[in-house]
This record gives structure tokens, C-alpha cells and sequence, in this order.
């Protein structure tokens, strides 16, 4: 089978691998869909840790072409979603409930062989039987949703709460159907891409402010008479919205660190903002047990359109050029033609 390998440079190498028949607890699918997260591009870029050789490709879904011996909870020909983490169980996060923060984990994608291939071999308590009426696409799109929904849960977005996003990607997005969920009353999305911003509308956003040639400050005043945001969500991963978000929120406000900059980034923050206001900032990695929420609620998010490019596994390149231009949302391999 043919797969996009990470050898430590910062392109992939497609190349032909011998295809890895299931262990009885192992489940081999056949790759439909594989997303291209901004942690696969922080990986090319060397700013983010993987262990190559490695398939990367961490978000991902297809169908179940064989599973072993042990297997239960799938079988041939279902669509299944993965979440990618593997945990060690005996670390002290692992001990304490907080396996997400496990100092031994192994992850698909990152050190074990993902999404970009045409066919991966996972456990089988790695995977999710996906819901009718949800596509492959959808289904790629559990891994992140997941990681979404941990950090709505962290913010703790609450009934009427104005909600502000910084950064406009498909987590942006996500981030903002799953605070609708929840009830916020107003939800203001900066993104500095023009056409991320027709798209973000077009989702039925109408509160898009573009930071690059509008005072964002100004606007989330005007929308809360001048109290600020109740909860503010970075979603960029940059230095600077991340101090932005202290400043967009209001007293007694919550503040939520999503995005991921790269390792030794230094934000500038006033401590005495955060005292005086008597914030609460938080921050979020990965998705703790909500891939299986992920899949209940998949039906009520209306993720079908984030995905809005599709390419071949040899195209794979071009595929990463795009999205490193930030062309459209969610950027989708699709291995298997």
C-alpha cells in the first residue's frame, strides 16, 4: 500500500509499505478520509515533536476491512472514526484520571503509523462506530471536534454567555457550534482571512470582524455596553491574540488557550488585569473521553462543509501548501481515490 512517510525533513515521502495485517485486539481499516491538522504542519516545520519514520496523519476515518479475533465493537464494512491517543495507564496522570496528560503516550500519526496511507492498523478501543447519516469526512473530523469539546468543557461555556473566538479555522468553527450548543447568547469570531470570514458566515456567523482592519477591542465593547466578553477562546496559536484574549475579557471572565504556538513562544500579559479582574485562564490538550460524545452529538453540528478541499495521497504536497496558505477550512487526504 502506498503511504505519506515522515523521515524528519520537512516533506513527506510517499512510499510503498507492507500492508499490516490486525492482532486480535487490532482492527485494519481502510483509509477514506485523513485531515490535515496544524499540528501535521508544525511537524514539517520541525516545531513540533514526532518520531519518524511515521505515517503521519492523526485525524482520520474509513471502513473496517478486517479485525481480529478479540474485536467486539466493529466489523467489515462499518464506518469507523479513531481517536488517535494511546496511554501508558500507570504514569501519576494516568493513575489520577487525566490520561490526556500521559508522560508515555503514544499517539497514531505522531509515533505510530497514521492516517495519511490507505490503510492503518489500530486497537480496537482506539475506534468509534460512526452514526448513519454522518459522512467519512465528518467522521475524520472526531479527533478534533474532541479536543474542542474537552476545551468548551474547560471554559465552561455557560447559558447567555457572549463568546469571543480568536482565529477562524475549522476549530474556530467547531469551537462555536459547540458554544451554541451550550447556550451562549453572542458569539464574535475574529479571523484576519478573507475567505475564511465569507465561509464563517456563510455558517451562519454574522458577528466576523476582521482584526487586521477593525478594532476588535471596540466591537466586543460595543456588544456587551462596554463590560467585555465573558469567555474568550484563542483558537490561533499566536503569541499575541493570546494576550489579546486577556484584555477582550470581562470581570470574573474565562479565558481559554486552545491554539497551539509553537514550544518557547513568550506571550506578554498583565498580571494585574488578571488579578484586578480576577480572571480564569485555562488551558486544553487533546480530548479525555469525548470521542464517544463526539459521535452521539455529530448529527446536531452541522460539520458537513468544513471540509473544503480534497486531495490525492500523491498529491499530498500540494495539499500541505494549501494549508499552509490557509486555504479554506479543513484540508482532507483521501488515500483511497
Amino acid at each position: 500500500m502506498q503511504a505519506a512517510i515522515f523521515d524528519g525533513s520537512h516533506d513527506l515521502k510517499l512510499t510503498d509499505i507492507p500492508l499490516q495485517e490486525p492482532g486480535h485486539d487490532e482492527v485494519l481499516i481502510r483509509i477514506d478520509s485523513a485531515t490535515i491538522c496544524g499540528t501535521d504542519q508544525h511537524i514539517l516545520e520541525g516545531k513540533f515533536w514526532a518520531k519518524p519514520p511515521v505515517v503521519l496523519g492523526h485525524e482520520f476515518a474509513g471502513h473496517v476491512e478486517r479485525v481480529g479475533s478479540s474485536v467486539r465493537n466493529c466489523q467489515p464494512g462499518d464506518l469507523v472514526s479513531v481517536e488517535p491517543h494511546v496511554y501508558c495507564g500507570c504514569c501519576k496522570p494516568c493513575r489520577l484520571g487525566k490520561p490526556h496528560l500521559c508522560l508515555d503516550r503514544l499517539a497514531w500519526g505522531i509515533n505510530l503509523n497514521g492516517g495519511f496511507e490507505q490503510y492503518a492498523t489500530v486497537r480496537m478501543d482506539t475506534v468509534y462506530r460512526v452514526p448513519e447519516g454522518i459522512s467519512a469526512e465528518e467522521a475524520a473530523l472526531g479527533e478534533i471536534t474532541g479536543c474542542c469539546m474537552h476545551g468548551v468543557d474547560r471554559v465552561d461555556v455557560q447559558l447567555g454567555d457572549v463568546v469571543v473566538i480568536l482565529g477562524g479555522g475549522a476549530a474556530g468553527l467547531i469551537l462555536a457550534r459547540l458554544a451554541e450548543l451550550r447556550g451562549a447568547a453572542r458569539i464574535i469570531i475574529s479571523e484576519p482571512n478573507a475567505g475564511r470570514r465569507e465561509q464563517i458566515r456563510a455558517f451562519g456567523y454574522a458577528d466576523v470582524v476582521d482584526p487586521l482592519s477593525e478594532d476588535l477591542a471596540a466591537a466586543v465593547e460595543a456588544a456587551t455596553n462596554g463590560g467585555g466578553a465573558d469567555v474568550v477562546i484563542e483558537a490561533a496559536g499566536r503569541p499575541e491574540t493570546a494576550a489579546q484574549a486577556v484584555e477582550l475579557a470581562c470581570h470574573g471572565g474565562r479565558i481559554l488557550f486552545f491554539g497551539v504556538a509553537a514550544p518557547g513562544k513568550q506571550a506578554s500579559i498583565e498580571p494585574n488585569r488578571v488579578f484586578a479582574r480576577e480572571l480564569t485562564i485555562v488551558g486544553s490538550i487533546r480530548n479525555p473521553f469525548t470521542h464517544h460524545r463526539v459521535m452521539e452529538i455529530m448529527p446536531r453540528l452541522r460539520l458537513r462543509d468544513i471540509v473544503t478541499h480534497r486531495f490525492a495521497l500523491g498529491d499530498i504536497a500540494d495539499a500541505f501548501a494549501a494549508a499552509h496558505r490557509g486555504d479554506g477550512l479543513k484540508i482532507c487526504i483521501k488515500p483511497n481515490g
